[in-house]
């Protein structure tokens, strides 16, 4: 039995396109579906904004307690040549820090500590603020935490208090054999 040319490259074609029906199924999901790696987050704790110049990255507050003094860390870049001033509005009190051109203002060093008197918000909480760079602003909820996490202890203004993280550490009994 001989095949004539129409079968062959008929059966060539539905090869060919089940082929590709199979490829476009197996990797075309990402035709549809928005790309990940191309969505702008917070990967830390804190927020981000872009304000004028300021490029403010992993912005929060730590608080001892609820509605109490909270302190800034986090980092304002100033994308410019030329110095800048930034404020940061919450509850009522607006805290300004100057940014050389072209540099990185580490808030948690000690020469750039700026504790607000009430964080308005219960720790856990958001704390609605705003941000404001040569008559530019943004609204935004920045989040306020305690020293529970060992990296913001040292931050907490009047110290952490180690009773919030006894639980987590259990000393071996010599009764229970190391059990």
């Amino acid at each position: 039995m001989k095949l004539d040319a129409s079968k062959v490259t008929r059966r060539r074609l539905a090869a060919v396109g089940l082929a590709t029906a199979a490829l476009l199924g197996a990797t075309g999901c990402s035709a549809i579906n928005p790309q990940a790696t191309t969505i702008e987050y917070a990967p830390s704790d804190g927020i981000i904004a872009t304000v004028g110049e300021a490029e403010v990255r992993n912005l929060l507050l730590v608080s001892g307690e609820s509605e109490a003094e909270g302190r800034y860390i986090g980092s304002v870049a100033n994308s410019s040549e030329e110095p800048i001033e930034v404020s940061l509005t919450v509850n009522g009190t607006t805290t300004r820090v100057s940014v050389p051109g072209g540099e990185v203002l580490s808030l948690e060093t000690p020469e750039n500590e700026h504790v607000i008197p009430n964080t308005g918000v219960i720790v856990g909480g958001m704390a609605e603020g705003t941000i404001e760079v040569d008559g530019q602003s943004e609204d935004v909820k920045i989040p306020v935490l305690d020293g529970t996490l060992p990296e913001y202890r040292e931050f907490v203004p009047g110290g952490a208090d180690g009773s919030a993280t006894e639980h987590l550490y259990h000393e071996e009994n010599a009764d229970e054999g190391g059990h």
